[in-house]
């Protein structure tokens, strides 16, 4: 086997990080059993050579595609995926977060059965699961490392659950199956990482350890951005590791507003996810530097960078948009973010009135 690179650890996930990181494990993938349902999209598993790798390993042994995971991933897919178990003895998901996330769940529907989105929400996952693989193809999420599954539910509303259940048992992890992303993907699943990273150091329950993942992650990150235009295996080597940086650092905190502020504009304007997160990193350092402006100002010293130059850098990843809110759509969604997880562990008293007051002055055009 190979192991983790430049110290990737988990105390949840086993990582093993490298070249061929799927073809040096065959013999770890067969020993978990002799039927596979392989989750992933239509597209990255196999133009990555993800897929190929996966196939060459488990050689003739018996094995189903499930392949309809799209981006946000629905929940109605998952369930589907999920009558497809049968007699599977090993689940391995294959690209970029949302077959990940999907991988875990269906994984622990196994013995944890939920026949509707309802059941699948209220269920409290006390059984065991199916032995899980998770195989990355972007660098962005990080949900190779993480308890988190982020789905879409019947109405279009994003929402996570996050259980120890859905810790996968191995994360097989190679940059070269990084290097088939279309450079809009890339730029995004980049600024994704980023956010990752930005939002856990400031949550509330940032610790010395998050803290450090999300510095090393940011430090892999920037280094990776500054080649985007070149992509070569250095490159995709920093962008990977910099995401799996910025999983292990909110599995422990979590993300602050940011993120779930973002989950309306791609759910409703479609913007993807990474982008639609960034959009709001600027607002998370004023607010921050407002409520804790020493802890803040360590942060910029930290990674070497003023607020402004970061903020720029960031802004200039970002496609250019056209949203405009009226008044009435305004009212309509703010209650979304009352009394929400995400807001609460943000870094000082944020409120629903601050993520009014951001969204009015971005979005809100006097007439």
């Amino acid at each position: 086997m190979i192991y983790n690179k430049d110290m990737i650890e988990s105390n949840n996930v086993k990582v093993l990080y490298g070249k061929d990181a799927v073809l040096k494990n065959g013999d770890l993938i067969r020993s978990l059993g002799k039927k596979y349902l392989i989750v992933c999209g239509k597209n990255s598993a196999r133009l990555s050579g993800a897929l190929d790798d996966v196939l060459s390993v488990i050689g003739d042994r018996e094995h189903v595609i499930y392949d309809r995971i799209r981006e946000n991933p629905e929940v109605a897919s998952i369930l589907e995926a999920a009558g497809l178990l049968s007699d599977s003895t090993c689940v391995i998901g294959i690209g970029g977060g949302s077959p990940l996330d999907a991988a875990k769940v269906i994984a622990s529907l196994k013995y944890n059965p939920a026949e509707t989105e309802e059941e699948l929400y209220a269920q409290k996952w006390e059984n065991r699961r199916l032995p899980l693989v998770l195989i990355g193809t972007t660098a962005g999420t990080g949900s190779e490392v993480t308890k988190v599954s982020v789905m879409s539910k019947a109405n279009g509303r994003k929402s996570s659950i996050h259980n120890d259940l859905f810790y996968a048992d191995y994360a097989l992890c190679d940059p070269k199956y990084t290097f088939s992303m279309p450079y809009r993907t890339r730029v995004s699943t980049a600024v994704d990482a980023l956010t990752h990273c930005n939002e856990s150091y400031f949550s509330n329950k940032a610790n010395e350890k998050s803290r450090g993942f999300a510095l090393q992650g940011i430090g892999l990150i920037l280094s990776g951005i500054r080649h985007l235009d070149n992509i070569n295996e250095r490159t995709c080597d920093d962008l990977y590791r910099g995401s799996l940086y910025g999983g292990l650092a909110i599995d422990i905190t979590g993300t602050v507003f940011a993120h779930n502020v973002g989950y309306y504009f791609t759910e409703n304007c479609r913007l993807p996810h990474g982008f639609a997160c960034a959009l709001f990193q600027e607002d998370l350092f004023e607010f921050e530097m407002h409520s804790s402006k020493d802890y803040t100002e360590a942060f910029f010293e930290q990674i070497g960078m003023k607020k402004e130059e970061y903020v720029e850098l960031i802004n200039s990843l970002l496609p250019e948009n056209d949203i405009v809110m009226d008044e009435e759509t305004l009212v309509r969604i703010l209650p979304r973010w009352k009394d929400n997880g995400s807001v609460n562990n943000t870094l000082g008293k944020m409120t629903v009135e601050d993520i009014e007051k951001i969204l009015r002055k971005k979005f809100v055009k006097n007439r």
